[in-house]
């Protein structure tokens, strides 16, 4: 079930179970005025409904075990750091943050050298594609590379490991490829936090130890 489908299921339910409440209390009043109480119904019933979506649409965006419960596996929201292999084989490191609703994963993601640490470009995803079902992630982006005079659009496409079948990501390795340059560069990315506000020294230093990690691999 999609985070969509699965969030209108939930308010329904519970809508349903408030408005069952709500008649057998006004038993009564129903059978003395039964075409008032068709019409009282419908709007009690739309009331519910509206005011139970804001509140779970609240609790949605402001917690993230709310938010984790209802995507599922679709779940990505968090800080994500690893390290890519760019051209001419030089290592990159990476710190991306990704924000989440039901119908978008947006991710920002900033490299840095690995020979002096310096900046050494940015970029930020669209058109992203999940599919739990194969574990594959899919998205198209824009790269602002610091020694460019242009903006380079790409694809990228990742394996998601997870811990189980509907378990969240945790880890994902594949490979991204920019319009003007189509080498494959392959990246290798785990998720440390939740959170989106992780400095980028604590980011960095996770990547230099996955890459550490990786090195016998790449």
């Amino acid at each position: 079930m999609n985070p969509e489908l699965k969030f209108h299921s939930i308010v329904i339910s519970v809508t349903t179970l408030i408005v069952f409440f709500v008649w057998v209390k006004l038993t009564d009043l129903i059978s003395n005025h039964p075409f008032t109480s068709i019409f009282a119904s419908g709007l009690i019933s739309l009331g519910i409904y509206r005011s139970i979506a804001v509140l779970f649409l609240s609790l949605f965006q402001k917690i993230s075990q709310v938010k984790k419960w209802i995507l599922g596996p679709y779940y990505m929201e968090g800080t994500w750091v690893g390290f890519f292999v760019g051209h001419e084989n030089k290592i990159r490191f990476i710190s991306e943050t990704l924000k989440q609703d039901f119908r978008e994963l947006i991710f920002r993601g900033k490299a840095f050298k690995e020979e002096d640490g310096k900046y050494h470009g940015s970029w930020v995803s669209d058109s992203v594609n999940i599919n739990v079902k194969s574990g594959l992630l899919t998205y198209t982006y824009e790269a602002n590379i610091i020694d460019n005079t242009f903006i380079n659009p790409g694809l990228a496409r990742f394996s998601l490991e997870r811990s189980s079948k509907d378990g969240h990501p945790t880890c994902m390795i594949g490979f991204s490829s920019d319009l003007f340059n189509r080498a494959k560069l392959k990246a290798n990315e785990e998720k440390i936090s939740d959170k989106t506000d992780i400095r980028i020294d604590e980011a960095l230093k996770k990547a230099k130890e996955i890459y550490e990690k990786n090195i016998g691999h790449i």
